[in-house]
């Protein structure tokens, strides 16, 4: 008898739950974050020229991003399809790990010629604005210093 009383305890909680998530999935369906470019408009401050300038640069910004992050999935696939096989070598581990980094400072030297591409956009004021916001994105977000040392 108990224990049908839990499960129907846990039956009823569960129902209430579903039917929240329901309604809140229902009350606002297409509430979803904000891409950057909004964020960048509002505090810039673009003009419609600066605006349809940057869409064409973040147009190309993402395409060149989206082929760099495939690359990098395909070859962490490759990577760890080969755990435990006795047949990879430590010179395909090296290349594949060293193709990786390759990607690494390929996006990292992209996302640099983006913002550098988005200053050269900006009147004064804005490149003022931009760099303070690019500070803000650098700073590590969290408490302060970081995670606690793992324990030993």
């Amino acid at each position: 008898m108990k224990k049908n009383l839990l499960l129907s305890i846990l039956l009823i909680f569960l129902m209430v739950m579903n039917g929240v998530l329901l309604y809140m999935t229902v009350k606002e369906p297409d509430r979803k974050p904000r891409p950057p470019r909004d964020f960048i408009f509002k505090e810039l401050n673009f003009t419609e020229e600066q605006r349809m300038e940057f869409q064409e640069v973040n147009a190309e910004h993402h395409r060149k991003m989206r082929t760099i992050d495939e690359r990098t999935r395909e070859l962490k696939e490759l990577l760890f399809s080969n755990l435990g096989s006795d047949d990879f070598s430590n010179q395909e581990l090296d290349s594949i790990t060293s193709t990786l980094g390759n990607l690494s400072q390929e996006r990292e030297k992209e996302i640099f010629s983006f913002f550098n591409k988005l200053e050269r956009m900006c009147d004064t004021e804005q490149k003022r604005k931009l760099k303070r916001i690019v500070r803000g994105a650098l700073r590590p977000h969290g408490p302060k210093g970081g995670p606690p040392p793992p324990h030993r």
